[in-house]
C-alpha cells in the first residue's frame, strides 16, 4: 500500500477548477465627454453596452459584437482600458472577469437602435452622473476606464460587488 496520494485524471482536475464568467463592455463618449450607457428593465442600475463573451470569440470581438447588437453601430473595439475582477457573491456563484474596451467617440445624435426586449433606454451621461447611475461595480470600471484613456495605462480593479 502506497502513502502517495492518488493523482486525478485530467478531466477530474479540470472539473475541480473554479469557473469564471467573462464579459466585455464598451466605453463610448460623445465629443462633450458624456458617456453612453444603457438600461435593461430587469436590472436596477444602468450599464455599459456589452455582454458575455460567446464561445469562439475573444473579449475584444465580444465588445464589437455587443455594440452592434445593442446599438446598431458597427465599430471594432479599440484598446483595452480596464480589467475588473469580482469574486463569487450571492448574485453569481463564480468569479467574473470584465474587460472594458475603448470604442471611441461618436456624436450624440448618432442613431441608436436598442434591441426590443433586452434594453429599454440609452442616454449620454456626464461622467459624474454615469458613476452614480452605473452602481458600485460598474462605476469602478468607468473610473478606471476614464483614467486609462487619459494616461494610456490599463487598470486592473477588483470589487466585492458583481455588477455583472
Amino acid at each position: 500500500m502506497s502513502d502517495s496520494p492518488l493523482l486525478q485524471s485530467r478531466e477530474e482536475w479540470l472539473a475541480s477548477l473554479p469557473r469564471v464568467y467573462a464579459a466585455a463592455g464598451c466605453l463610448i463618449t460623445d465629443p462633450q465627454g458624456r458617456v453612453l450607457i444603457v438600461k435593461a428593465g430587469y436590472r436596477e442600475h444602468w450599464q455599459f453596452v456589452g455582454g458575455t463573451v460567446d464561445l469562439g470569440e475573444n473579449p475584444q470581438q465580444c465588445a464589437g459584437r455587443e455594440l452592434q447588437e445593442e446599438t446598431g453601430i458597427e465599430r471594432e473595439a479599440g484598446e483595452l482600458l480596464a480589467v475588473a475582477w469580482t469574486n463569487p457573491s450571492t448574485e453569481l456563484d463564480h468569479p467574473a472577469c470584465h474587460f472594458l474596451f475603448d470604442l471611441g467617440t461618436i456624436d450624440a445624435d448618432t442613431p441608436i437602435t436598442l434591441p426590443a426586449g433586452e434594453l429599454d433606454a440609452h442616454r449620454w451621461a456626464e461622467p459624474g452622473e454615469a458613476l452614480r447611475l452605473l452602481g458600485p461595480a460598474r462605476s469602478l470600471r468607468l473610473a478606471a476606464g476614464l483614467q486609462a484613456r487619459a494616461d494610456g495605462r490599463v487598470r486592473i480593479v477588483s470589487s466585492p460587488v458583481s455588477g455583472f
